[in-house]
């Protein structure tokens, strides 16, 4: 039976350790209000492969494990994929349902009907730019222009062309002049110390959710998702300055001062716009709010590194592979992975050339999973995944391929700044976290059921009144 509507608020990997810290720290907080009314859930990955959100996320959205749907890299091509196992979008509109779409993993693989969503924004490792309706496609240019700059370190450039273009359009986008003054205050204190530019990332998803939130209200859709990374990127690099105790060997007490507040921030600016979507919830009482996470973090060994080698030049990389320009385009991924699209007569030659780079001894392997210091995947024959990362390199300045030696620079490799002194300082974990939320509802206090990921798909289909398709395994348990 159709219960109402549902709003799926996807914060990519951020777990209940986190979650607890900022209620703990602001009680009266939406976060604390979220988590004081909300079913609580601990999710499980399932994923053999990798724990990566671009692999965990098509596993939540889809209803099964990576083993299944073999989605390992962004950018990858789905066409087959998402005829056999369709996201959960998908399923929802072919059901009849209305639809809204707002940066969700691998929605970049359009579907044919996209014009009869309610609103479709594609997540931002597309590699061209759409928007549903047409009147957003300033803004996600911007967005897209805004994530590539920034794909390991935060640019010190800024994309003034594509900034001009969505504020013409933005009165009508939604975007709030409460957001427009937090965003110029930033800047302003940003050209006094360059070092806050770190905190773009969290006013990119403020942006996001006042175009969505428009949209939301406008079209107010039976199902609707947004994706946000902004929390998740803070958690990565600053783990260890917020959660300095989870180390044997905590790093040095100056860098830990200075950015022990970067995970609040974020939380910060994620808490107004939970604040917003429960005012939204509050005054829209058909609309049942789940948020997920995917998988979560926690600690990992760390120690300060200022500088990676990696592909720093990939036209040239390719190059010395044997592909000319018009052989390949690029998709983009996440640094250090490098992903790539390979006209058919030039797989060999990639293929035949990766597997005799060697770096100061250490030779590229073929592995699903991005495996340091050097590895690479095919996935449907063109499609390649090139993972490069040496942390702190100190070895000889030049490398192998086909047993030919040339320098580091003429195969397109080059070292690539740590801006904040550190790789990562948390990784992924399988428990992840799940809250559903409706208004007026009460957590029953210290309650957290343990479920899979692949539950929350026939979850949601059951919610709307539908069964789930035969190769879901998992159970409906949630929104019961």
């Amino acid at each position: 039976m159709n219960k109402g509507k549902l709003i799926l608020l996807e914060l990519n990997e951020v777990p209940y350790r986190v979650l607890d810290t900022y209620r703990s720290a602001r009680p009266d907080s939406s976060v604390a209000r979220l988590l004081a009314g909300g079913s609580q859930y601990t999710t499980l990955t399932e994923d053999r492969f990798a724990l990566d959100p671009w692999i965990s996320w098509p596993t939540l959205h889809r209803g099964v494990t990576d083993e299944s749907h073999q989605i390992l890299h962004l950018g990858q091509i789905l066409n087959d994929v998402d005829a056999a196992l369709p996201p959960v979008w998908r399923l929802l509109r072919d059901r009849g349902l209305t639809v809204g779409v707002f940066g969700s993993l691998h929605s970049s693989n359009l579907p044919s009907d996209v014009s009869e969503y309610s609103f479709y924004l594609p997540d931002y490792f597309d590699d061209k730019v759409f928007a549903h309706p047409k009147s957003l496609t300033g803004f996600q240019d911007l967005n897209i222009r805004m994530t590539r700059q920034s794909a390991r370190n935060v640019t010190r450039k800024f994309p003034f062309g594509s900034f001009a273009r969505f504020l013409a359009t933005a009165p009508a986008s939604g975007l709030t002049f409460q957001t427009v003054i937090d965003s110029a205050r930033h800047l302003a204190h940003e050209a006094i110390d360059r070092s806050l530019r770190i905190r773009r990332r969290a006013y990119q998803p403020l942006i996001m959710a006042d175009i969505f939130l428009r949209q939301l209200h406008r079209t107010q859709p039976d199902f609707a998702t947004f994706y946000t990374n902004h929390v998740a990127a803070a958690m990565h690099r600053y783990w260890a300055a917020s959660f300095p105790q989870d180390y044997d060997t905590p790093l040095e007490r100056d860098w830990i001062e200075r950015y022990a507040d970067e995970i609040p921030f974020a939380m910060e600016k994620l808490d107004r716009i939970l604040a917003r979507l429960l005012a939204f919830i509050d005054s829209h009482p058909e609309y049942t709010l789940i948020t997920a996470s995917s998988m979560g973090q926690a600690a990992i060994p760390t120690k300060q590194s200022f500088e990676f080698l990696t592909i720093a030049d990939l036209p040239k990389f390719m190059s010395q592979l044997g592909v000319p320009p018009e052989g390949w385009s690029a998709r983009p991924a996440m640094v250090p992975c490098t992903c790539v699209v390979v006209q058919p007569e030039f797989r060999e030659r990639v293929i035949s050339g990766v597997e005799t780079l060697t770096v100061n001894s250490r030779m590229m392997k073929r592995d699903s999973r991005p495996v340091a210091p050097m590895s690479f995947d095919e996935r449907e024959r063109g499609f390649f995944q090139f993972f490069v990362q040496f942390d702190s390199y100190d070895g000889p300045l030049v490398a192998h391929l086909r047993g030919r030696q040339f320098s580091l620079s003429e195969l397109g490799l080059g070292s690539m700044a740590h801006e904040d002194g550190v790789n990562c300082t948390a990784q992924h974990v399988p428990e992840g976290s799940l809250i559903v939320y409706r208004r007026g509802a009460r957590h029953d206090a210290g309650k957290r059921g343990v479920i899979s990921t692949i539950d929350v798909t026939p979850s949601i289909l059951r919610f709307f009144g539908f069964q789930a398709p035969t190769y879901m395994r998992g159970r409906p348990t949630v929104l019961e």
